[in-house]
């Protein structure tokens, strides 16, 4: 690889973790649900329940704009012991938890497992969340087109109402299979959500910044026990992905330069350039691939 090659791709996976940091840890942060626990398994819920129909063009196309959420009746139940089991979290803790989001409406409960009602896909917080996530995803798309770290899709015709649900239910799997791949390194689920949120606070993709966090802080604002972040966050810093120190626990840029921390970032751009890859074949890449040549159109100020 040459000086220049490295180069960008060390501004990629600098990109894609500011991304992360800020779409996955604001995400968790938000407060749509009880905890960051609730979050996660509300959107593996949701992404069960729709998996069969994955594949299925007309069903994605119908159903791709913020105009229509796919119905009740296309919903299939999942039962909570197998979203327990995939996501590596005890099945009582998830048993307790989506309870309580039937008891509150979120999910429905059916003889044969759980599913989230259509109504909750329609709500003003919903549709926010998708309306950021796809400004997010779209200035990404724009830093790595004009790094030269992605090509230009081939079919760039956009026609119709923006796809933000399609998108949406992309970007759903690409976060499951990230905390999937990424699970060896961090241990658990939480963990994931727990490295963004503290490299978001510490702020550790700007040049010469590094702020702790405390455990106190991450557990009120993810909504989980103390003792669950703090056990967390112990583990990542004797995996040598944060430093604990007398004010919380942070991470440097120093740190980013690390092994561990060059392995992980390379692992995790591989994953978003993936997730692109797919938005590529699926033909929704004109909608940014558009805007960004807008942004080249336009005058830049004096």
């Amino acid at each position: 690889m040459t000086a220049s090659a490295s180069s960008t791709a060390r501004a990629v996976e600098r990109l894609c973790l500011a991304f992360s940091a800020e779409l996955i840890a604001g995400g968790f942060l938000r407060g749509t649900y009880r905890s960051a626990l609730d979050t996660l398994l509300a959107l593996a819920i949701n992404q069960a329940n729709l998996a069969h129909m994955a594949r299925n063009l007309t069903f994605q196309k119908t159903y791709a704009g913020l105009s229509h959420a796919p119905p009740d009746d296309l919903r299939r139940p999942v039962r909570v012991r197998s979203i327990a089991m995939s996501l590596g979290i005890p099945q009582e803790t998830a048993r307790r938890r989506v309870a309580l989001m039937v008891e509150a409406g979120i999910l429905t409960q059916t003889d044969a497992g759980v599913f989230m009602p259509k109504i909750i896909m329609e709500t003003p917080a919903y549709i926010t969340t998708a309306e950021a996530t796809w400004r997010a995803i779209g200035d990404l798309y724009g830093a790595f087109r004009r790094l030269g770290a992605i090509d230009a899709p081939e079919h760039a015709v956009v026609d119709g109402e923006t796809p933000h649900r399609y998108m949406m239910r992309l970007w759903g799997d690409h976060f499951l299979r990230l905390v999937e791949t990424l699970l060896p390194i961090v241990q658990e689920p939480f963990a994931i959500v727990l490295l963004f949120a503290i490299l978001r606070e510490s702020q550790a993709t700007q040049p010469e910044v590094g702020k702790p966090v405390s455990a106190s802080s991450l557990s009120r604002s993810l909504g989980l026990p103390f003792e669950t972040v703090r056990r967390n966050a112990l583990r990542l810093a004797e995996a040598g992905l944060c430093q604990k120190t007398p004010r919380g626990y942070v991470i440097t840029p120093e740190l980013l330069e690390t092994l561990v921390w060059r392995q992980f970032a390379e692992r995790h751009g591989q994953i978003l350039k993936r997730f692109f890859s797919i938005m590529g074949e699926r033909g929704l890449l004109g909608w940014w691939e558009a805007d960004y040549q807008a942004t080249l159109a336009s005058p830049r100020p004096r």
